[in-house]
């Protein structure tokens, strides 16, 4: 029976994860939805969908839970919740996109495949502490639904959540700030740089991102060693077999 380290686990998920959340989170169908419901743009949307399990919290404190946004952004998104909405209403619509993406896209996913998905990834996010990140400590609140290809979906969303929290606290502990790390990201272009920032909102003169191009790179060994120790909650067959599954289900999905 093959077996894994919760190391290897956390480096092989990641690319996977990243790639089917993104698809959702960029995905058209998501904006029109949220401009549906009365937002100006499928950003604003985005911003209160993801933050809203703080409840109508400042938007400052909404800012500071999600990190890598301009605050002036979250601000105008924080505020342009639509009429007869609350925030936590608006992350409840946003669990449900999800949902749906997972519904329409993984209905042919292997259920076995899902299963394991889901069972084995709530094990991994449940043996985190909350104060991990209160974005992710929110979602792991939210009610499941109740299809296996959304369930897994959403646990897919946690477990990007989950790394996600890592990350910031990652960031601050190497010296760096938000947008440092988005200047330094280590992904191909565009998703990286001065030009990427402004595309995200910021505003310059920037510092060369090769000030910290070091500390950037540590941040990211920094964020999986922190993980480590709640993917280590499953034996190393389990940790195998979510592997597996993440792997499997996420390149069988269809958009």
């Amino acid at each position: 029976m093959a077996t894994a380290t919760a190391a290897e686990t956390v480096d092989r998920v990641f690319a996977p994860v990243q790639e089917y959340t993104r698809g959702y989170l960029l995905a058209k169908s998501t904006d029109a939805y949220g401009i549906a419901l009365g937002f100006a743009s499928g950003s604003q949307f985005w911003v209160v969908g993801r933050a809203g399990v703080l409840g109508g919290c400042p938007a400052d404190v909404a800012a500071a839970a999600i990190a890598f946004e301009p605050l002036d952004a979250v601000r105008a998104a924080w505020h342009a919740v639509p009429p007869g909405l609350t925030h936590y209403d608006v992350a409840l619509h946003y669990r449900d996109r999800i949902a749906a993406w997972g519904d329409r896209c993984l209905a042919d996913a292997d259920p076995a495949a899902l299963d394991a998905v889901d069972v084995l990834g709530r094990r991994i996010a449940d043996a985190a502490p909350a104060a991990l990140g209160t974005l992710f400590a929110g979602w792991r609140h939210l009610p499941v639904p109740g299809s296996p290809p959304g369930r897994a979906g959403l646990t897919i969303h946690l477990i990007r959540e989950m790394r996600g929290a890592a990350h910031i606290a990652a960031i601050l502990a190497c010296g760096l700030t938000p947008l440092d790390a988005i200047l330094a990201a280590p992904h191909p272009p565009p998703r990286t740089g001065p030009a990427y920032a402004e595309r995200m909102g910021y505003r310059g003169p920037f510092r060369d991102p090769e000030e910290v191009r070091e500390r950037r790179l540590e941040a990211e060994r920094l964020t999986a060693s922190i993980l480590v120790p709640y993917f280590a909650e499953l034996s190393p067959q389990e940790l195998a077999r979510f592997g597996d599954a993440v792997e499997v289900t996420c390149a069988t999905a269809v958009p």
